[in-house]
């Protein structure tokens, strides 16, 4: 198996970003969105998520996406307020909202 590079991203909504964030969950679900993920060479994407608190985990086999994927504005709501790295690959605190993997 090849080595897998992992992104982690920990923030917040911004207040009143409650229903565009659920819009934004809703549309991850939907097959175009899967297939987008698909092509940003990931292998994976999940979002954790309590009240306002998000964490966002992403992997893929090359270094070089992890740090071009956080540049994709598409992928990272301006409603979206980081904080710092996150620090799991799997967040304790928080429960799993969406998860996609590569097939």
């Amino acid at each position: 198996m090849a080595r897998e590079f992992v992104g982690r991203w920990s923030g917040r909504l911004r207040a009143g970003a409650e229903e565009q964030h659920t819009q934004f969950v809703e549309t991850l679900r939907t097959p175009g969105s899967a297939e987008l993920l698909g092509k940003y060479s990931l292998t994976e994407y999940a979002m954790y998520q309590r009240d306002g608190e998000l964490e966002v985990i992403f992997k893929s086999e090359k270094p070089e996406i992890i740090a071009g994927f956080l540049k994709n504005k598409r992928m990272w709501p301006d409603y979206w307020e980081f904080e710092a790295p996150g620090l799991a690959d799997v967040p304790a605190d928080k429960p799993l909202v969406f998860r996609w993997t590569r097939g």
